[in-house]
């Protein structure tokens, strides 16, 4: 049950960024709107939307790119690591969330300086 609650919130918070004047402001009326489908049917099509959000025209910062195909059960692994729960994902895009995933690497890293508040001052 757990799992399937958590697809709907998923494909809510999708759909609410994707048109956020037409669609309800709950996941439950959202949901009130379709008839019974079958999960299985919608699942490849959110994953694709997924992946074409993640994309970047950026250049990686990466030394190394990551052979993994970002799909819903890692990206929600990523989720739990960093402490977001299903709730904070309405207030977050998927591209946040993995930048906030990639800079948690560099928690351990160890600076010769830090920044005091002369420092920040002057900036």
């Amino acid at each position: 049950m757990f799992s399937l609650e958590m697809f709907e919130n998923i494909a809510y918070i999708m759909a609410k960024h994707a048109d956020p004047k037409t669609v309800s402001d709950s996941p439950e009326e959202w949901l009130d709107e379709f008839n019974t489908f079958s999960i299985y049917q919608v699942l490849p099509e959110i994953i694709k939307l997924w992946g074409l959000n993640i994309q970047t025209g950026a250049e990686s910062k990466k030394l190394r790119r990551s052979e993994r195909e970002m799909t819903t059960p890692l990206f929600l692994l990523r989720c739990v690591q960093l402490g977001i729960n299903i709730r904070d994902l309405d207030l977050l895009s998927i591209g946040m969330v993995n930048d906030m995933y990639v800079e948690s690497g560099n928690d351990s890293c160890k600076y010769a300086r830090l920044a005091d508040q002369k420092d920040f001052d002057s900036f």
